[in-house]
């Protein structure tokens, strides 16, 4: 649910928000080498549900993935990991402090899973096409979800857009609790401003997983419309991005 803020305070950029750089290419290696690799999971499929066969492949890549750095340590860590986040991509996407308190000291494997979110949205962000035809491009919906379908609080992001519907700038404007997030409409504007864009993408998550706007979603979201009106810049689209699902305000036809 997205809520007006009364305090005009300015997004920051994507590498900012999170604080992460690039670590070694060793690192690199192995979260592609193991990461990638096709989990071999025990046993008969046919007696597992979907769920309980999600969870060992979770479990076994995870396992593969740490085992680069802690051998000895990666079944025990895998499983420390998936039973306080629950997932693969929810484990990727936790802070450095939320993957210390379950890992301690474990520099190595921490530094391992924020190295491997990074290779993977680098790897999304670079398959963007230059120029958006569609505000809901198959690719761009990917690296959507996979940047925010897994955070367990709100995030505000937008993507900004020159007069040909290339992309300028990828920006988070704020992260809220699991349920809101507080984001003030003309700093959004502002930005766009800074950047001579011509156009905007709105996108926001619901960590609950349902999709579907909320009336404070809506709200906010006629309020840019309005505020784009009067600077002549193009509202394309406010995406919901859940876990595995997506909603596009312009296709339900609340644009």
């Amino acid at each position: 649910m997205l809520s007006v803020s009364s305090n005009n305070s300015a997004g920051r950029s994507y590498g900012e928000v999170h604080g992460r750089h690039y670590r070694t290419q060793s690192l690199f290696r192995n979260a592609i080498r193991h990461f990638f690799s096709s989990a071999n999971i025990a046993g008969d499929r046919d007696i597992l549900s979907s769920t309980e066969i999600a969870n060992q492949g979770d479990r076994s890549a995870l396992a593969q993935l740490i085992a680069s750095v802690a051998p000895n340590e990666a079944a025990a860590l895998s499983d420390a990991l998936l039973k306080e986040f629950g997932s693969i991509g929810r484990i990727l996407s936790e802070s450095e402090e939320a993957l210390r308190r379950i890992l301690g000291s474990q520099n190595a494997v921490i530094n391992l899973l924020m190295a491997t979110e990074q290779l993977l949205l680098a790897q999304l962000q670079n398959e963007l096409p230059k120029k958006l035809i569609s505000a809901t491009d198959e690719k761009l919906i990917r690296y959507l979800q996979a940047s925010m379908g897994s955070l367990a609080t709100e995030t505000m992001r937008v993507l900004f857009l020159d007069n040909t519907n290339h992309l300028i700038n990828d920006q988070v404007f704020g992260h809220g609790s699991p349920s809101k997030v507080i984001v003030q409409p003309r700093s959004i504007l502002k930005r766009a401003l800074e950047l001579n864009a011509s156009a905007i993408i709105l996108v926001h998550n619901h960590p609950g997983g349902d999709v579907q706007p909320s009336k404070s979603d809506v709200k906010f979201t006629m309020l840019i419309k309005i505020l784009c009106r009067e600077l002549e810049i193009k509202l394309h689209d406010h995406i919901v991005i859940g876990d595995k699902k997506w909603s596009s305000f312009r296709k339900m036809k609340l644009l």
